[in-house]
């Protein structure tokens, strides 16, 4: 319960800087950065590991917020879903000009031959990598993350705003305009394939 009213009264606040910096408040602008510099920089920098190259994403990802402001919907997402959502895809440009190609995972399974066989359900929990024991240390997440920015960026989203943000399926769902079924089923999809290919390393 308190941290529902909490996160109103975010919700409130941020809603009433938006008012305020689509008509031109500087100040009002310096405030919603402010509450939300921390969040987001912590939420890059899980991403990519290095402090410089995460101010620069950070920067760039509230430059674009605020230049797209106008476009902010609050019946589809709260300003910290869309805010993380722009840094996502900051971080997923970031990692294509070092791996340009980018595999779709729902058309071709896993991307190995398997047959698609997910439906949006939830797998069982020995298919689901433990992430927090596979990123234990910084050269296993990088090579996760190298693994991962070579999958389309649709996948990439659902991977980065569910693991890193902690945003729910039906948020990231509701912020891409899609079924909360398509969004599970590419994280799933995504999931299972780092299992396949980083699962064994928890042993070593």
């Amino acid at each position: 319960m308190f941290g529902s009213a909490l996160g109103s009264r975010r919700r409130d606040r941020d809603a009433a800087w938006i008012r305020r910096i689509l008509r031109g408040s500087e100040r009002a602008a310096d405030a919603l950065v402010r509450e939300h510099y921390d969040g987001l920089f912590a939420f890059v920098y899980r991403q990519v590991g290095d402090h410089e190259e995460t101010m620069n994403l950070t920067q760039e990802s509230f430059i674009a917020a605020l230049q797209s402001l106008a476009s902010y919907d609050p019946a589809r997402a709260s300003f910290t879903t869309w805010l993380y959502r722009i840094a996502a895809y900051k971080v997923i440009d970031a990692r294509r000009r070092t791996h340009p190609i980018a595999v779709s995972l729902d058309s071709g399974g896993l991307g190995d031959g398997e047959p698609d066989a997910f439906d949006g359900t939830d797998l069982p929990d020995e298919r689901i990598p433990d992430m927090s024991e596979l990123a234990a240390d910084r050269d296993l997440l990088e090579r996760i993350e190298e693994r991962v920015a070579s999958c389309d960026p649709a996948a990439q989203e659902v991977f980065r705003l569910h693991l890193y943000a902690e945003r729910s399926f039906a948020q990231i769902a509701a912020a891409a305009g899609e079924s909360e079924s398509t969004v599970k089923a590419r994280y799933y999809r995504l999931m299972a394939l780092l299992r396949k290919e980083f699962g064994d390393e928890r042993q070593r």
